[in-house]
């Protein structure tokens, strides 16, 4: 079985009511051709499954969610996402002007926009017979409650199993990567901050491979002996970054061996 797996596409659609905003965040809003490009290598990939890992628009609103299913929908194979704290954040208009909503005061309303379009974000296990895939709402830094219960009824289902989330993991490693890279990230958002005890109580000798977005570059860690990270760029071109060309992974999965590589434009 082959899987594509990319993230951060921060969809605007040309529609969006917010047009300030639209042209303020033109490096993003214009950058959807790029997708477009990489979903031509993913074609030439011919996957099975597709994973978006979050952040399908740069802001929650029903025109900018339905340009993104729209770019969504053009891929090769069915596709599955988790959200992305960008999924669940708005914006909206009062009489002090526009005003942000975050994602978690904006979570049961942008939940209830997705699903009205049938697109599913809260946590769920994919069973493929030889292996397991987990896919884990991280969008507000954190893990939904009951999250360490459901876990726990995980535990070695499966010999394989992968883990699909937006923010990376809050651990040593992750931490000492993001600030080599970036050193002005703050790490409250940029991990999750507040589910400290994810990898060491829920996920440690459970999960081979970890995937996740947020960060707008990739890398790869080894955490401990066990686990892999696989830290994603973004499925478009920034235009503000050009050498950071949109990209996404490729897993194949074969009973005895998995392959992961990058693709990029």
């Amino acid at each position: 079985m082959k899987i594509a797996v990319f993230t951060d596409l921060h969809s605007i659609s040309p529609k969006e009511r917010f047009t300030g905003l639209r042209e303020k965040r033109s490096f993003f809003a214009d950058a959807w051709p790029s997708f477009q490009k990489l979903n031509s290598l993913l074609h030439q990939e011919a996957p099975d499954l597709a994973i978006c890992l979050g952040d399908m628009v740069d802001w929650y609103s029903d025109e900018n969610r339905d340009f993104a299913i729209e770019l969504l929908n053009q891929l090769p194979c069915r596709w599955l996402a988790v959200p992305g704290n960008h999924d669940y954040e708005s914006f909206i208009e009062g009489a002090e002007g526009i005003r942000s909503i975050s994602a978690v005061e904006g979570y049961e309303a942008a939940v209830k926009g997705w699903k009205e379009r049938g697109i599913e974000l809260h946590n769920r296990y994919i069973d493929l017979g030889h292996t397991g895939l987990v896919l884990l709402d991280s969008a507000r830094s954190g893990v939904p409650d009951g999250t360490k219960e459901w876990l726990g009824e995980l535990k070695s289902r499966h010999s394989r199993q992968l883990l699909f989330t937006h923010v990376p993991l809050d651990v040593p490693e992750t931490r000492e990567y993001i600030l080599s890279v970036d050193s002005t990230r703050n790490l409250n958002k940029y991990v999750q901050s507040h589910s400290p005890w994810l990898y060491q109580e829920g996920l440690q000798q459970e999960m081979n491979h970890i995937f996740t977005g947020h960060l707008h570059f990739p890398g790869d860690l080894q955490v401990r002996d066990t686990v892999r990270m696989h830290m994603l760029g973004m499925s478009i071109t920034d235009l503000r970054r050009p050498e950071r060309p949109a990209s996404a992974c490729i897993i194949e999965l074969e009973h005895t061996a998995i392959g992961i590589r990058r693709i990029s434009l």
